[in-house]
Order: C-alpha cells, then sequence, then structure tokens
C-alpha cells in the first residue's frame, strides 16, 4: 500500500513566519532603544526631586562651571570659598539656606563650616532669608542656625527665634548627616539631640549609625 505524502511547507511556512516575527520585534527594539538615547544614570523618584551623580552645568563656560548635585540643586559657587580651586563634584556641598556650596578638596567642607561668614562674605554672594524669603540673610554669627549639617542665616534675630519654634515650617530640605541624602524632615523623622544641635535623618539605619560613633559625624570633619 502506497503511503500518502504530507506536504512539508506547511512546517516551514510556520518557522519561517515565527522567524520573521521575532526578527520584526528586535528591530523595532533597537529603533525604540536608539530614540530613548543612552541612560547613563539610573533615574529615581525620592520627594519629588530628580536623583543623579553630581556633575558640572555643562552649560557654564569652561573652568568656571557650576556643580550640579544629586537633588538637581546648583552650586552657587565655582570656585572653593577656602582655596580658591576650581569646585570639584566629587566633594560633597555644604547647604547654606538651602544652597549648596561647592569644594575642591577634603578638607575645605570642615573649614568653612568653622567659619561660614568668613568664607561667604569673600564669594560676595546673596542668599534669602528662610524665614522671610523677600529679605536677603545677613552673615553673621548671631543670626546663624545649624540643623545637621546644614547651616542657616538669617535677617534678624526675631526671624533666627521664628525659624527655631517651627523648623520643619522653614528649613525645606536637610542633609542626612550619615549617608548625606537630602531628605525632607517632619516630626515624624528619626531624631536625635546632640551637643545641643537637633539631628534629623532619613531612615532609623542612618541614625543608628549616627547614635554608633556620634563624634564621626555631628559636624563635617576633614576628610568626611
Amino acid at each position: 500500500m502506497k503511503r500518502r505524502a504530507f506536504p512539508l511547507f506547511s512546517s516551514t511556512r510556520f518557522q519561517r513566519a515565527f522567524l520573521m516575527s521575532v526578527g520584526a520585534m528586535a528591530i523595532l527594539f533597537a529603533v525604540a532603544t536608539l530614540k530613548s538615547g543612552p541612560r547613563a544614570v539610573e533615574a529615581q523618584e525620592d520627594e519629588g526631586f530628580r536623583i543623579g551623580l553630581p556633575a558640572y552645568v555643562p552649560t557654564d563656560p569652561l573652568m568656571k562651571q557650576r556643580v550640579m548635585y544629586a537633588d538637581s540643586s546648583i552650586s552657587i559657587n565655582t570656585n572653593c570659598p577656602v582655596r580658591g580651586g576650581r569646585v570639584d563634584p566629587a566633594r560633597d556641598p555644604v547647604y547654606v539656606n538651602g544652597q549648596p556650596v561647592a569644594f575642591c578638596c577634603h578638607p575645605c567642607p570642615s573649614v568653612f563650616s568653622k567659619d561660614p561668614e568668613r568664607y561667604l562674605l569673600g564669594l560676595k554672594v546673596t542668599l534669602r532669608d528662610p524665614v522671610h524669603p523677600k529679605r536677603n540673610a545677613v552673615f553673621d554669627s548671631s543670626v546663624r542656625a545649624s540643623l545637621n549639617q546644614d547651616i542657616f542665616f538669617f535677617s534678624s534675630v526675631t526671624a533666627l527665634k521664628q525659624f527655631k519654634k517651627d523648623p520643619f515650617r522653614y528649613c525645606g530640605f536637610l542633609t542626612d548627616p550619615v549617608s548625606r541624602m537630602r531628605f525632607k524632615p517632619s516630626k515624624s523623622s528619626p531624631h536625635v539631640a546632640f551637643r545641643g544641635r537637633d539631628y534629623y535623618f532619613a531612615a532609623d539605619s542612618t541614625l543608628a549609625r549616627f547614635q554608633a560613633d556620634p563624634e564621626r559625624f555631628y559636624e563635617r570633619l576633614a576628610g568626611s
């Protein structure tokens, strides 16, 4: 009995159709990737601002570039207030009235934090009073306050006292003294008082690290 021949082209057609569909999907994926462009830094949302890596502001003149930090804030200076060198994105800033001051090397943030009035006057910058934003802050120790490692100046002693009564209302974002992460503090934030200053933290884990070695984190120490 002669066997019936079944056409082989049906399976071949299926294979061809499958390969064509896979190829089309690969092409579409490649085009979409090219249109979106390379992602040098993974973006992450945290309290409403973009997270990235510190880098020079590309639109600034060469050698006069400010630094854009991970919270998208831009340094108020292009040269280090302590040594005068070009600011380095790899150095963590000190925030004054919510604005980052950039530095050129490790010891400078510590030196700056011990006498900020001197160096801010040298920068010839103007910062707003956190309590009365229409007024300029005065760079004088009599109207200075510290919260975490951040520094605040005010236009008057009255404004300073008002800030201390309700710091969450006026401080904006703070810097976690351990992780250096910027976060929005609240009454529920992990908190500890040390050497007469209040410290707030972005997480319980950084509070625990602070309490284990407060001398390391309560101020910006040289090299930190």
